[in-house]
C-alpha cells in the first residue's frame, strides 16, 4: 500500500486541504500551508522513511478508517485510524506554533482514533514535542522504541501515553490531563518521566505493572480521581524531604500540590489570600499561598478546549511548579535558571 496524496480545497477558502492515508516508505514533509492534513486511513511510517511535521501543522482524523492497514498493530488498530512509526517521526512544533492532532469529532470520551504508534521507532530521529493530541484510544504508543516526548498537552484520550515491551520513552515538561484511564501506563518498560504536570485524570495518574523500573522524578501530580499511582514503586508518593523552593516532595521531588494555572479558580483564590495580607507583606507574591489544596478538580485547569490550549496551561505566579524541575543544565529554561514543570519549561530545542 503506497503513500496516498489527494490535494483538494475547501470551498470558500483561502487555504488547501491535503487528504493522506497509506504507506511513507521515503522522506516526507507535512507543512502547514497544505494544511490541515486530513487523514482518512492509516499512515505508516515504513523502516528508512521519517515523515516530518512542521510547525503550526494542523492533523485532523476522520472518523472514518476508509484504507485500514493491512498489517493491524492490535484489535483497536483494525478498525480506528492510527499514524503508526516504524521508521522515525519528527513532530515539533514551537512554543508560539503547536502542531495540532484532533478528530474531526472532537467529544470528550469519544475516542475516534487510535493515535500515535511509534513501534519500533528511532530513538535518534523520533521526537513528539510543542504537540496538542486529543481524542484518542492513545494518544503515544510505544513499543521497543526510547524517543523523546517533550512539551505537549496530552488531554481528553482513554490513555495519555503508554510505554510497553521496551517502549522507554523519555517523557518531559508535558501537560497530561482529562485522559480517562490513565495519565500514563508502564507494561515491561523503563521510561524516564520527568518535570511533566499529571493532573485531573479521571482514573490514575500513573499505571505501572510492578516490573517496569520507570524514573519518575520532579513531576506534579494533582487531582487524578483514583489515585496518583497504581502498582508502582510505593514511595512515589511518600513525602519526605522538600525541594529547593523549600516545598514539600517525596524522595524523587515530586510535587502533589495544585500546579495553579492561569486564569484558574486556584489562582483567584491564591490572588484573594495575597491582597488580605498585611500591607507590607503584599508587595511580595507569596508562591507559599499556592499550598492551599481544593476539593474540585475545577479549581485546577480553566474552562475546556480543543485545539490551540497551550494559552490555558501557562502557570501563575503563584505556581509551585516555576522553577520546581530538574536542575540539570540539559533541562534548563530559555532564561538559564531551574526547569520549571510543564509545558513552558525547558529549552525550545535540545541537543539530547
Amino acid at each position: 500500500m503506497k503513500q496516498i496524496l489527494i490535494i483538494a480545497m475547501f470551498l470558500g477558502s483561502v487555504y488547501g486541504q491535503t487528504r493522506v492515508s497509506g504507506e511513507i516508505d521515503s522522506d516526507t514533509r507535512w507543512v502547514p500551508d497544505q494544511g490541515p492534513y486530513i487523514v482518512e486511513g492509516d499512515i505508516v511510517v515504513m523502516p528508512r522513511a521519517r515523515l516530518l511535521i512542521s510547525p503550526g501543522t494542523k492533523i485532523i482524523i476522520s472518523t472514518k478508517n476508509r484504507s485500514p492497514s493491512a498489517d493491524p498493530f492490535d484489535k483497536m488498530d483494525s478498525s480506528l485510524i492510527s499514524i503508526r512509526v516504524k521508521g522515525a517521526l519528527s513532530c515539533v512544533g514551537r512554543r508560539d506554533r503547536p502542531i495540532i492532532f484532533i478528530s474531526e469529532d472532537p467529544q470528550f470520551q469519544a475516542f475516534k482514533w487510535r493515535g500515535i504508534i511509534l513501534d519500533g521507532a528511532s530513538k535518534q530521529f523520533t521526537e513528539i514535542a510543542f504537540t496538542e493530541i486529543s481524542g484518542a484510544t492513545t494518544a503515544v504508543t510505544a513499543v521497543n522504541s526510547g524517543a523523546i516526548v517533550r512539551n505537549n498537552i496530552i488531554e481528553n484520550n482513554n490513555i495519555g501515553v503508554h510505554c510497553m515491551h521496551g517502549g522507554s520513552l523519555r517523557i518531559y515538561n508535558n501537560i497530561i490531563t482529562r485522559n480517562f484511564t490513565a495519565g500514563i501506563k508502564s507494561e515491561s518498560s523503563n521510561p524516564s518521566i520527568q518535570n511533566n504536570i499529571i493532573v485531573s485524570n479521571r482514573n490514575i495518574g500513573l499505571w505501572c505493572d510492578g516490573i517496569s523500573k520507570v524514573n519518575v522524578e520532579f513531576n506534579c501530580f494533582f487531582g487524578n480521581n483514583d489515585g496518583n499511582f497504581l502498582n508502582c514503586d510505593p514511595e512515589l508518593g511518600d513525602i519526605s524531604q522538600v525541594n529547593r523552593k523549600s516545598d514539600s516532595t517525596d524522595g524523587s521531588f515530586n510535587l502533589f500540590r495544585d500546579p495553579v494555572f492561569s486564569g484558574s479558580i486556584a489562582e483567584r483564590r491564591a490572588i484573594a489570600l495575597d491582597t488580605q495580607t498585611p500591607t507590607k507583606r503584599s508587595a511580595i507574591v507569596d508562591i507559599s499561598l499556592a499550598e492551599v489544596i481544593y476539593d474540585t478538580i475545577s479549581d485546577s485547569i480553566p474552562v475546556q478546549h480543543y485545539g490551540g490550549a497551550s494559552h490555558r496551561y501557562s502557570l501563575s505566579p503563584y505556581s509551585p511548579c516555576i522553577n520546581a524541575g530538574n536542575p540539570r543544565r540539559a533541562y534548563r529554561n530559555e532564561d538559564g535558571k531551574n526547569n520549571t514543570i510543564g509545558i513552558h519549561g525547558g529549552p525550545e530545542f535540545t541537543s539530547d
